[in-house]
């Protein structure tokens, strides 16, 4: 009796030792994702997630999380990322979250940035990663089967003219490339925004469909040229902080284990910051070269630009009347541009 007990011991003891080493091997099962990104190849933000985002990523698991990485419009186009993530066409996207206030109402606007807010990189980490940002945008995009792991800051998004800006009387009449909030605050100028894409923008410069286009930073605006036929660059940047965020199928997210998903969370803020780093030293070096291939610095001044973010912050802080998450956003940026002192202490609420 003591001997057969001792058989069933053994026989249970080496199934659990079996099921526990399978268990082990399956948690063990490397991972592989697809990410598309926002940008083309060779493209600092593309760089970014490349080096600091997936070769972070899979060195610090050591390798049990691997990724490809697609430009822009190879999975699906970009208009439809939002819900290509969700259903899992791809596991990862970087995204740009103004192109789909349609599906998310103003919140969008203010996931990507709205002008007359926040002036610094470290402003916005700030905003997102203490003040509640971050799980707001969590929660909004939660039912759209899209886990928000983190914003991708970017350097600023510039405008570049055919003819010199210096007030908010020289937004009238002018067709000027933009979208969302943003364009709504041109339009309030008397300007008539255009939405194209990138790849639009260089021929309507060139053939008067646009005479100013709102793109990039001085380093993205030279490589698509634009240089070469808007001859004035305005400051200061309507956009100084934007970002993009990085779109994770919600599925492909809850069945990681908790380690990969906090090295994913750290890696996307390393992601940001070299996107940051990059395009600094690139830009300083692309407003040199297009200054001496003859582009003017034209220049909004102090006062009068001040009363054009006065006129942007009414159209954002207009959101809060629609409730929700836009409320929630607006709440959370006054209350952080009043602890910054740009807002007076009754202001806004």
């Amino acid at each position: 009796m003591i001997r057969r007990a001792k058989s069933l011991f053994l026989a249970a003891a080496v199934a659990t030792v079996a099921a526990l080493a399978g268990n082990a091997a399956w948690a063990q099962k490397p991972v592989h994702w697809r990410i598309q990104s926002n940008l083309n190849a060779g493209e600092p933000g593309y760089v970014a997630l490349e080096e600091k985002f997936a070769r972070l990523a899979t060195q610090m698991s050591n390798g049990r999380i691997t990724f490809d990485i697609h430009p822009v419009g190879a999975l699906f186009p970009i208009a439809d990322g939002l819900e290509a993530v969700g259903a899992g066409v791809t596991e990862m996207a970087v995204l740009t979250g103004g192109y789909y206030a349609g599906k998310l109402g103003p919140f969008a606007n203010l996931e990507s940035g709205v002008p007359g807010s926040l002036r610094t990189p470290i402003e916005r980490f700030n905003f997102f990663y203490k003040r509640g940002f971050l799980e707001l945008a969590r929660e909004a995009y939660a039912p759209h089967g899209v886990f928000y792991l983190g914003p991708q800051l970017s350097p600023a998004w510039d405008i570049m003219s055919k003819k010199p800006i210096t007030s908010k009387a020289d937004f009238k009449g002018l067709k000027i490339r933009s979208f969302g909030l943003e364009a709504e605050w041109y339009k309030k100028m008397g300007a008539s925004p255009v939405f194209l894409s990138g790849g639009e923008i260089y021929t309507a410069l060139a053939t008067g469909v646009l005479d100013a286009a709102r793109w990039a930073s001085p380093a993205g605006n030279m490589n698509n040229s634009f240089h070469e036929v808007a001859k004035y660059y305005v400051q200061p940047s309507p956009m100084p902080v934007p970002n993009n965020f990085f779109a994770v199928n919600d599925a492909a997210w809850k069945a990681l284990p908790d380690d990969l998903k906090a090295i994913l969370q750290e890696a996307v803020v390393a992601s940001s910051l070299d996107y940051i780093l990059i395009s600094m030293n690139n830009d300083a070096k692309a407003m040199q070269k297009m200054q001496a291939a003859g582009v003017q610095i034209s220049t909004i001044p102090d006062k009068e630009w001040e009363s054009m973010e006065a006129d942007a912050r009414e159209l954002w802080q207009a959101y809060e009347k629609q409730g929700g998450f836009a409320a929630r956003g607006v709440a959370l940026l006054n209350e952080f541009l009043r602890d910054l002192g740009r807002l007076e202490p009754g202001a806004a609420k």
